[in-house]
């Protein structure tokens, strides 16, 4: 269940679900996801946008380009890569304002902070493909939320924490309808399993990513 306990840092893992109000709002904005120009394009579409919460208000911030270093993204490391915006029906949706309230409460995140999300279909079309191409690894940020809105005739796929980049995973969940971890991406590891088609045809887990850079 959801926690609202007050928090000192240092903050490490959260797991939590969403309302199955809030799953309903927000699921069916996957199903419009833009194609991705990029080498990940094959089984992963997206949408990246950039928020600040402030009293409980989202505050959409500039776009921007996303990039990561190569030392913490050996897959796609150094490309910078230019998404689409989140579309605007569902930014202005109280369901996608509680992802982003849910985030900060248990990541300890202050008013003002820039939040990226990352809003995900990785799909698998009659064969395996990697959630996770990168493999254990972290995001480079301080805080990171995983999301997992739906999944849909898929086997595999779990979420899995791991302490450090060699160890086996401490927590490993087929998360679903809303379920989602918050961690201190400094102080751990993730990883996830790849996910297949169970009778053959395209399946697909829906996600979105949260993470942020504490603000002092």
């Amino acid at each position: 269940m959801i926690t609202n306990k007050p928090k000192t840092e240092p903050f490490y893992l959260e797991l939590g679900q969403l309302t199955s109000d809030s799953v309903r709002h927000l699921a069916p904005s996957f199903d419009h996801l833009p194609p991705n120009p990029y080498a990940d394009g094959e089984f992963r579409l997206r949408r990246y946008s950039r928020f600040s919460i402030e009293q409980g208000k989202l505050h959409h911030l500039p776009s921007q380009a996303f990039v990561q270093d190569e030392s913490i993204n050996h897959f796609q490391g150094n490309v910078v890569r230019s998404y689409e915006e989140i579309d605007e029906n569902i930014v202005k949706d109280p369901a996608f304002v509680e992802l982003f309230e849910h985030f900060q409460k248990m990541a300890s995140i202050v008013d003002h902070t820039p939040i990226e999300v990352h809003q995900l279909r990785i799909f698998a079309d009659h064969k395996s493909a990697e959630v996770a191409p990168e493999g254990v690894h972290q995001d480079g940020f301080d805080r990171i939320g995983i999301y997992v809105m739906q999944r849909y005739n898929i086997q595999g796929g779990n979420i899995n924490v791991h302490l450090d980049k060699k160890s086996p995973a401490l927590i490993s969940h087929d998360f679903d309808k809303g379920e989602f971890v918050v961690l201190n991406d400094r102080k751990f590891f993730h990883s996830a399993q790849p996910i297949k088609p169970v009778d053959g045809d395209q399946g697909y887990m829906d996600i979105f990513v949260l993470t942020a850079n504490l603000v002092h």
